[in-house]
């Protein structure tokens, strides 16, 4: 039988902060939008390309959802201070408007992780490796770059 191209029917969802904040992969199939709401989730950001990641259909009819791309080691850069800056307004401001938010990337192992560390480290002002630490151990698939979390310190609290 060939792959599935929608990818694996493995979804999981892992809390950062629970009823605030949590992460994962990319939502691929409509079961997956169903565990988001089964979970509370009211808003998803979305940090993937319209090219990787398409959207889902019904996304937009059941959460508040935007995209705000942001590039990963595919791109040959990290993102620069202000786009991950505008990520995370755009995170906290979903998050005020409809409950708990869910952020997601292709593989969730750089992208958003990387917002979810920026969010600890602004919102419950942990340090880098406190931030790193905690959600290393909520989310086993945290894998941002050196220069990904570089980006951290210069994170304005």
């Amino acid at each position: 039988m060939p792959p599935d191209p929608k990818g694996p029917t493995r979804f999981r969802i892992d809390w950062v902060l629970h009823g605030e904040l949590a992460l994962g992969p990319a939502p691929r199939r409509p079961e997956h939008l169903s565990q988001l709401e089964a979970q509370g989730i009211g808003a998803v950001l979305s940090l993937c390309s319209s090219e990787e990641w398409p959207l889902l259909a019904g996304l937009e009819q059941r959460f508040l959802w935007h995209r705000h791309p942001l590039p990963d080691h595919r791109s040959g850069r990290d993102p620069s201070l202000e786009e991950l800056e505008a990520a995370l307004a755009l995170a906290i401001q979903m998050r005020q408007q409809r409950g708990p938010l869910f952020v997601h990337c292709i593989a969730a192992m750089e992208r958003s992780p990387l917002l979810c560390l920026a969010w600890l480290k602004r919102r419950r002002r942990l340090s880098r490796l406190q931030a790193l630490d905690y959600l290393m151990q909520v989310h086993p698939g945290t894998m941002p770059l050196p220069g990904q979390l570089s980006l951290l310190d210069q994170l304005s609290q």
